[in-house]
């Protein structure tokens, strides 16, 4: 009865639109967040190589830079999850026609199943009910699956709807697919999980040397006052603090690139 219920809602269009998840739009919450964030950190940088209120005006560009930057590592996060709970996804769909679903059925079964493990809130679920929603409007489920495929920009999923878009118009061996399917996503998780796992002390000490340039001037500043002086105020001090500054900010961005490994 509970399932029932659930499929009428569904049938009803009470779902969010389809997400772009190549592209990643903050609320205006996180964008707030982001700014004061941001700012806080300018504002110290600029009276630790300045000290001047003027520079963290114009430092203050940097933020709205940085968003498209935490914008794209938003995105990279929210496609792993997709693809997370993509590959349990299709566990359950391959478990559901190995018990004598249809392949549709299968799908809806499987929606129960991502709803237990990640919530009905989850992105799998969400996409789920579109699925089934569109399914209910009369289209094919290998054009909802294409659809899906192109929106999450995740090369697995693309390979899937491909292969299943081939084997259902030539009636090939969908179990197998699947079930092989979600065999090479596991594989590649585990192999991401083991990497992540490899990286994460050298990302905990890459955090902590971000944070020792600003704690060795703050420590000198207040330790022996008047040290910095001669680079303050002053054009030869401006050029060389900001040549600092910019030498710090490539070496972060390069660390960043080194520990972003993609499997």
């Amino acid at each position: 009865m509970k399932r029932k219920e659930e499929k009428k809602g569904i049938a009803r269009g009470r779902l969010p639109p389809e997400t772009d998840y190549t592209n990643y739009t903050f609320s205006v919450r996180e964008t707030a967040l982001h700014l004061l964030s941001g700012g806080a950190v300018l504002m110290l940088a600029s009276w630790l190589f300045y000290d001047s209120a003027v520079a963290w005006i114009l430092l203050m560009p940097f933020v709205f830079w940085s968003l498209k930057d935490r914008g794209r590592s938003a995105c990279r996060k929210r496609k792993r999850r997709l693809e997370m709970e993509f590959r349990e996804m299709i566990l359950s769909v391959s478990s559901n026609l190995q018990a004598g679903y249809s392949v549709e059925n299968a799908f809806q079964e499987a929606y129960h199943d991502i709803v237990l493990l990640y919530g009905s809130a989850s992105v799998m679920a969400v996409e789920l009910q579109l699925l089934f929603r569109k399914l209910s409007n009369n289209e094919q489920l290998e054009q909802v699956l294409a659809n899906l495929a192109k929106r999450s920009g995740v090369q697995d999923i693309r390979d899937f709807a491909d292969i299943f878009q081939i084997a259902k118009r030539s009636g090939g061996d969908m179990r197998g697919i699947i079930a092989n399917t979600a065999e090479i996503i596991g594989d590649k998780q585990e192999t991401r999980r083991e990497i992540e796992t490899a990286v994460s002390e050298k990302k905990l000490e890459q955090q902590i040397m971000k944070c020792i340039p600003f704690f060795m001037i703050f420590y000198i500043s207040l330790t022996t006052r008047g040290y910095f002086e001669s680079l303050y105020h002053n054009p030869f001090g401006w050029g060389l603090m900001t040549g600092a500054l910019a030498v710090y900010a490539a070496a972060c961005r390069i660390s960043d690139k080194i520990l972003e490994i993609e499997v």
